[in-house]
């Protein structure tokens, strides 16, 4: 049976899946709904393959079985990274949803090879320890929390129990193409890394990361104060500006935190106004303006 984190407010609210008929989603899905946990459905194609608008029948499909509400939207992407925007619509349509419909939590299908893979990644940024983690299995938003139950959960087990349920799920053609970094990592370090045997130890190897992680970042003490965010912390103040920045919906890029360490983190992003002088302040840039300081 493959073990779920971070359930336990699932059973107090009602969760929307971020769904998109490949084997992760498919998984999460039934292993939900074994639990009889309570939750929906949000689907996005993305307008780039044509096989996306029978993953939105498939969706609608177990929605009408299982009796639960679907939501399927079509977008447009065009130009440069199309990960980047496709990731960006992804959040901005679950985020619409959850603040139309009052979903308490977001869940999403990310396992622990997808860690693996960002850690990788990371890694080769010269990233820290908080970077390096990436996602969690439990992360508060502003309005709703965000849950990934299947973090400390291998591809292979999943891969595993839709077989052995008979479970239909499809196959994503992209995710063969290497022109894209997070495929080139996953088939040329991830997976043969896995496949070496050892996966048990990595799994620990995180869990205890994450112990550690924790004791370095203690949980921030901020204030709000007329829509502005007052926060005094030692010296990590990116961990935490980036921490309630995502809160916020916004997720810097890694050039984005090179700028703001560089500029003594007093600067503008994503339309937040960022100042530090010994106290950290984060808040809208139409509210906010940082304190000048004088040389």
């Amino acid at each position: 049976m493959v073990a779920l984190e971070g359930l336990e407010g699932l059973r107090r609210g009602r969760g929307l899946l971020g769904f998109s008929a490949g084997g992760d989603s498919v998984a999460l899905f039934f292993l939900l709904l074994e639990r009889g946990l309570p939750f929906d459905l949000a689907i996005l194609d993305h307008g780039l393959r044509a096989q996306a608008q029978d993953e939105v029948a498939y969706a609608r499909e177990l929605g009408e079985k299982y009796q639960k509400r679907v939501h399927a939207k079509q977008v447009t992407l065009k130009g440069g990274n199309l990960e980047a925007q496709g990731r960006r619509e992804r959040y901005k349509f679950f985020e619409d949803l959850i603040r139309e419909f009052g979903y308490t939590h977001l869940i999403l299908a990310h396992h622990f090879n997808d860690r693996l893979e960002w850690f990788l990644m990371q890694l080769a940024k010269g990233a820290s320890l908080q970077t390096l983690l990436g996602f969690h299995a439990l992360e508060p938003r502003q309005n709703y929390t965000l849950v990934r139950p299947l973090i400390y959960t291998l591809k292979s087990a999943l891969l595993d129990y839709l077989h052995a349920n008979n479970h239909r799920y499809f196959e994503d053609s992209t995710n063969q193409d290497t022109r894209f970094k997070r495929n080139l990592i996953r088939h040329s370090l991830a997976t043969p890394f896995l496949n070496l045997g050892g996966a048990s130890g990595l799994v620990r190897s995180f869990k205890a990361l994450e112990l550690e992680k924790h004791a370095l970042y203690p949980p921030l003490d901020c204030l709000k104060l007329c829509g502005v965010f007052v926060f005094k912390v030692g010296g990590q103040p990116l961990y935490y500006v980036d921490s309630l920045l995502k809160r916020l919906g916004y997720v810097l890029s890694a050039k984005q935190r090179l700028e703001l360490e560089q500029q003594g983190f007093n600067g503008v992003v994503g339309g937040y106004v960022v100042g530090c002088g010994g106290l950290v302040y984060v808040g809208k840039s139409v509210i906010f303006k940082p304190p000048i300081q004088r040389v």
